[in-house]
């Protein structure tokens, strides 16, 4: 809660709240659509990218909603909807062709090292992009537990450990966030649950660009991580095109 956001890890927030273009943009961003141009890693190739799931032609992220919707996904016409943990598949009638209340308990014991079909993808790519738009702004939700120190790209990097919602749909309870000096999220530490104890990634976030004031990042670049120490192994790389939409939507 933001309450327990005090002293140095409070300091933290704060500048990157503002850094990311303060809470008035936060408030007013009501969709933010991201158009897939590369995806490639360990992780895609392992669980079936371009064999049982496919790329969507473009993604409308819901982030104060915690919703996403895939276009023409899995296949042309239909779209896959996320909705806070909840996944549906409809065709272009609005036909459901599979639906899941709450897809996360299907990655439960051994079924979690399966080949993901396209619910499975959606599932993942949705929390994913819904958590990641709300950051740093819904961090507040969450409790700090220490201050970290790291590095990325060559930046030196101040992070907060934070204790994650248990309602929240995101790779961990726990996850560390690194800002750099003028409180732009440069990485993220999490272990992505679903996939496994081993999948320990660090998430780089790289080549921001600002929509409706707020940056986003069209690079995300995910390396396996021993501890805090970063290896050359690529979880995943996926490259984006952002456009914005505010309350006009």
């Amino acid at each position: 809660m933001i309450e327990d956001w005090t002293g140095e890890a409070g300091a933290l927030l704060e500048r990157a709240i503002a850094r990311h273009g303060g809470r008035a943009a936060w408030d007013a961003l009501t969709c933010v659509t991201f158009a897939p141009q590369k995806l490639s890693g360990m992780l895609p190739s392992l669980k079936g990218f371009r064999r049982t799931f496919q790329f969507p032609a473009r993604v409308d992220v819901y982030p104060h909603e915690y919703r996403a919707v895939f276009h023409d996904y899995p296949a042309a016409g239909q779209r896959g909807i996320f909705t806070a943990g909840a996944v549906q598949l409809v065709d272009a009638g609005g036909g459901v062709l599979a639906a899941s209340a709450d897809a996360r308990a299907t990655f439960r014991g051994l079924r979690k090292w399966r080949r993901w079909a396209p619910a499975d993808a959606l599932y993942f790519f949705g929390y994913a992009l819904t958590h990641y738009q709300g950051l740093p702004f819904t961090l507040g939700e969450g409790r700090p537990l220490a201050i970290r120190r790291a590095r990325a790209d060559g930046r030196k990097l101040t992070g907060v450990e934070v204790e994650l919602p248990p309602a929240l749909h995101t790779h961990s309870r726990r996850q560390t966030f690194y800002f750099d000096d003028d409180g732009l999220l440069r990485r993220h530490d999490y272990v992505a649950d679903i996939v496994g104890w081993m999948a320990r990634g660090a998430h780089l976030w790289r080549d921001f660009v600002t929509a409706h004031g707020v940056p986003i990042p069209r690079v995300r670049h995910v390396v396996l991580r021993i501890g805090r120490a970063t290896t050359p192994v690529v979880a995943l790389h996926a490259e984006l095109e952002v456009a914005a939409r505010g309350p006009e939507v």
